[in-house]
């Protein structure tokens, strides 16, 4: 364990960092590492979690092991003497009580509030009466979007003014690629001509049915769009369900479902993809659009929370996310429009700046330094 100094003393719970490439962890995985990069020595950080991660970015700073019982973790904490304690996630297991330190907390968005049919009682019970508790009794909150800002203010009673926006960025890896297509890259992966891609771990919440309903229509709209297959990547959609159902939409022979793909695998798809669809019910920020602008791949959409303001004029957005026909429409336009796909992908390249891991550790790194002197 490094040396502690006389330095504002962070602790930051880290326990997505542990599973560094789901989502969460990726998210916290990218802002620290670029936090660390800027802080300059401003900080002691320590790192808080419960079992010991291969991740290698705790090399870089202490780490300390806590028991998983929040009473026993906050009088471990105690001993600890921390100026700022920094709660990722923000569940009903973090030790909160009890503690001198300014508190803060990382919260994404409020998919389970927005649509709770599909979480149990118990999920939606934490959600609703837990969580905005221990929101309101932090100092600070970092979140994602505006949007989730917001939620925050007007439905947990959180003050606006303890609220910090940090966007997700996009790294480097996710960007043009000479030539588009890889050919047997794709052959390998089932792709052959042209194709609509989609990436996610299947689930309600992002939609299937729609999607595979507006895939059917867009087929109708021209000859030429009977060419494309609908690429959808990710874990769960190699299943029978999703087979019976794209074959009583006459689209089984044009559905590829590739199973999880590797980051260097999407960038290569999204490169060769005709459009990105991605019709999400709830999204706290929709990286996967974002990603997809980045690799110069027109977005089709639709308005899902934080959706909207993330795209902004980048993509094109379908306000009902049930709407297959405007999806459909959508994806028409994006693969056949020259105009608009011109418009879309420069709009796409002005936006892109927002989303820098830089930028927004920075916020993060003011965040800590404002709390430590109190002034927050």
């Amino acid at each position: 364990m490094k040396v502690s100094t006389g330095r504002p003393k962070i602790g930051v719970f880290t326990k997505p960092l542990d599973d560094w490439n789901s989502g969460s962890g990726h998210h916290l995985n990218e802002i620290l590492s670029h936090a660390l990069d800027l802080a300059e020595g401003r900080f002691d950080f320590t790192f808080i979690h419960y079992v010991k991660s291969a991740n290698p970015i705790y090399s870089r700073v202490n780490e300390l092991l806590i028991p998983r019982n929040p009473f026993a973790a906050s009088a471990r904490l105690r001993r600890e003497g921390f100026d700022v304690l920094h709660y990722s996630p923000l569940t009903v297991y973090a030790p909160v009580w009890g503690l001198p330190a300014r508190k803060m907390a990382t919260i994404h968005g409020v998919e389970q509030l927005l649509l709770p049919g599909f979480h149990g009682p118990l999920e939606m019970a934490h959600e609703r009466f837990i969580v905005p508790v221990y929101a309101r009794t932090m100092d600070a909150i970092v979140t994602v979007s505006e949007t989730s800002a917001r939620y925050f203010s007007d439905h947990f009673g959180v003050k606006p003014d303890r609220v910090t926006i940090c966007y997700n960025g996009v790294g480097p890896a996710f960007r043009i690629l000479e030539p588009r297509r890889d050919e047997a890259f794709l052959a390998s992966r089932g792709v052959t001509g042209p194709f609509v891609f989609h990436i996610s771990r299947f689930s309600e919440r992002k939609n299937p049915w729609t999607l595979l309903e507006a895939f059917a229509r867009f087929k109708t709209l021209r000859p030429g769009n009977k060419e494309h297959a609908l690429v959808c990547a990710g874990k769960g959609w190699e299943t029978d369900t999703v087979r019976i159902r794209a074959k009583a939409l006459g689209i089984a022979d044009r559905l590829v479902t590739p199973g999880f793909v590797n980051e260097d695998e999407v960038v290569r798809l999204m490169n060769a993809a005709s459009a990105f669809a991605f019709p999400s019910l709830a999204e706290g920020f929709g990286m996967p659009n974002v990603e997809a602008m980045a690799c110069g791949c027109p977005v089709v959409t639709t308005r899902a929370f934080a959706v909207g303001e993330v795209v902004g004029d980048a993509a094109i957005v379908v306000e009902d996310p049930h709407d297959a026909e405007g999806l459909a429409r959508g994806l028409d336009s994006a693969v056949n429009d020259s105009a608009v796909r011109e418009r879309l992908l420069a709009a796409a390249r002005a936006r892109l700046p927002l989303f820098s891991w830089e930028e927004s550790a920075r916020k993060l790194l003011g965040v800590y330094g404002n709390l430590s002197l109190g002034t927050h």
